[in-house]
């Protein structure tokens, strides 16, 4: 976003890089000052004030740079400061921070960019000030609030307009793995009146080939298997397929764990057979389905406020940058 108007000091010693400084800034709207020599630079910001000063870091020798910032710091203590260096040092770079620059940008043209964005950060600090911190963190507060309640309508007006409900049912595709056909059958009755697309696999070689030949949002599996760890069938099927929800039964120990992206997160105690799986699934199932409701909403808000999010998005990293 180009800062029509603002005035803009750039010091450095190399007349290729300062006019090419000078013609880029200029081109977005900045007023420019250029300047080739340490004693230029102080005499015109004793007498001239500039929201926001670049200066590149030999300025004056090698690290020179370093002491026009504190120049600045002393003299013009509103203004701003961009750094720029030829060379990468990251001792240098941590030194000019500490001394309190915005940012300290690699002089390369792949980095031009970043460039224009620190220079903007830095007019955005100036503009608000010290003093208008706590206002800011107050605005980004009431910004994230406004958000959560635009989201918030645009679920009940969509919930209203008949979009949810039945049609909405989730219908998700889970996998069972069990060598112990009696369990399986009681699984099977529990299932019955339930809308899931479910497939039953006996061992864990054939479970573990089902599972990456198809896509399963769930994959149940019972710990003790007799060709396969439980555990390991899971891991090695969420390695293909991050996104599917491992849920690992162990009947001897009593316990039920939930993987996800080949680690555990959640376990309970107390597994008791069919009935207690079954919740296990019904629980992901309506975690799932909460999900997708989140994604459908989202979408929708972004379908019919793409502008105003996209400012929102735009003027949050802007406050977020001026006031951490």
């Amino acid at each position: 976003m180009a800062s029509s108007g603002e005035e803009l000091l750039i010091a450095d010693m190399a007349d290729r890089d300062r006019e090419g400084l000078r013609q880029l800034f200029e081109a977005e709207g900045y007023v420019c000052t250029a300047v080739n020599d340490v004693a230029a630079a102080r005499d015109i910001i004793r007498r001239k004030f500039f929201p926001v000063v670049l200066i590149d870091l030999d300025f004056g020798g090698t690290g020179g740079g370093i002491e026009l910032v504190q120049y600045v710091q002393q003299h013009s203590s509103p203004t701003r400061i961009v750094m720029l260096a030829g060379r990468r040092s990251f001792e240098t770079a941590v030194e000019a921070l500490r001394a309190g620059v915005v940012d300290v940008v690699t002089k390369r043209p792949d980095q031009v960019q970043h460039l224009l964005r620190a220079v903007q950060r830095a007019i955005d600090r100036y503009r608000a000030g010290d003093k208008d911190s706590d206002l800011l963190r107050e605005v980004r507060g009431v910004l994230d609030e406004a958000f959560k309640i635009m989201l918030g309508l645009s679920r009940k007006v969509h919930s209203v307009g008949g979009s949810s409900g039945a049609s909405l049912t989730m219908k998700p595709t889970i996998l069972i793995i069990d060598e112990d056909q009696a369990f399986l059958q009681q699984v099977a009755g529990l299932l019955q009146d339930k809308p899931w697309e479910v497939a039953v696999e006996m061992s864990g070689g054939s479970g573990l080939d089902k599972a990456s030949t198809f896509s399963f949002q769930i994959i149940a599996v019972r710990a003790q298997l007799m060709d396969l760890p439980g555990h390991m069938l899971i891991k090695s099927a969420q390695v293909q397929k991050t996104a599917t929800l491992g849920l690992l039964y162990d009947a001897v120990a009593g316990r039920v764990e939930r993987y996800e992206g080949g680690h555990i997160t959640h376990s309970e105690d107390g597994f008791d057979g069919p009935q207690h799986l079954v919740r296990e699934l019904d629980k992901i199932v309506g975690e799932l389905g909460a999900m997708r409701e989140e994604r459908r909403h989202l979408q929708a808000l972004r379908t019919e406020h793409g502008n105003f999010l996209k400012r929102y998005a735009e003027l949050k990293s802007r406050i977020d940058a001026v006031s951490d």
